[in-house]
């Protein structure tokens, strides 16, 4: 499992230094606005009347968590019980400033996963930008510690950076804590994941253009277009959990 690194150093200002490292008119709210986006439509989709548990993995100071539960499709499931949420990431200042940030009890936030309750298992996991910062003889573990957590037949998402984007590789490369990132090709992450009790479902690649031009319609089917492509900045992959 990732040790703790220098997300503790950066935890209160991480938005402040990410965007410093983010070209001209490119926000880093925008990157979560887009993420929380899919996420709720996944998890609309995905939700099947009963109890509902979801994980976010690496959920750093708990910016995305926030959004997802203030929208209107999630908040009301939230509140009569149906959903519940929660948060992990290794970094102890980033799970102190996500709960100073959410203000919310009823959204779980821990920095060990053996101080989960230990009858939950997930139904819906997502990890965003997290395995370029695990040492790669240390990701099969991960992954399998990741499938002890989660129910029979249950989708995970990862979202990782996009190695063959000459940007994104600058990008990495420029950011103050990315000084451990080894990105992770799409088929190395279907690889990883597939030898590792999970079905490989469905990708996409994303951020051909940055968050903000894809609210055009224009823009935004062209992006869908091109979702196919290894071109876009970042790619997300989903998988299902073997029964």
């Amino acid at each position: 499992m990732m040790e703790r690194n220098v997300f503790d150093q950066v935890a209160r200002d991480y938005e402040k230094i990410h965007n410093r490292s983010l070209p001209p008119g490119v926000h880093s709210a925008d990157f979560i606005s887009q993420r929380a986006a899919t996420v709720i439509r996944w998890i609309s989709e995905g939700y099947a009347g009963k109890e509902f548990f979801y994980l976010d993995f690496g959920c750093g100071n708990g910016r995305m968590l926030k959004t997802v539960l203030a929208s209107d499709a999630v908040k009301p499931l939230v509140e009569q019980g149906r959903l519940r949420l929660f948060g992990f990431d290794t970094s102890a200042e980033s799970i102190n400033e996500a709960k100073s940030l959410m203000g919310d009890d009823r959204v779980c936030l821990v920095s060990d996963l053996n101080h989960l309750p230990r009858d939950v298992r997930f139904d819906f996991v997502i990890s965003c930008h997290v395995f370029h910062h695990i040492p790669p003889a240390e990701r099969a573990e991960t992954v399998a510690c990741l499938a002890s957590w989660m129910n029979p037949s249950s989708r995970l998402v990862i979202w990782e950076h996009n190695p063959f984007n000459p940007i994104t590789r600058l990008l990495v490369k420029t950011c103050p804590f990315d000084g451990d990132a080894r990105l992770l090709t799409l088929n190395t992450t279907k690889t990883l994941f597939g030898e590792n009790s999970f079905r490989y479902r469905e990708h996409a690649y994303v951020n051909v253009f940055p968050p903000r031009w894809l609210r055009l319609d224009a823009v935004s089917a062209i992006e869908v277009k091109l979702s196919r492509l290894p071109i876009g900045a970042q790619y997300w992959v989903m998988f299902e959990s073997d029964e």
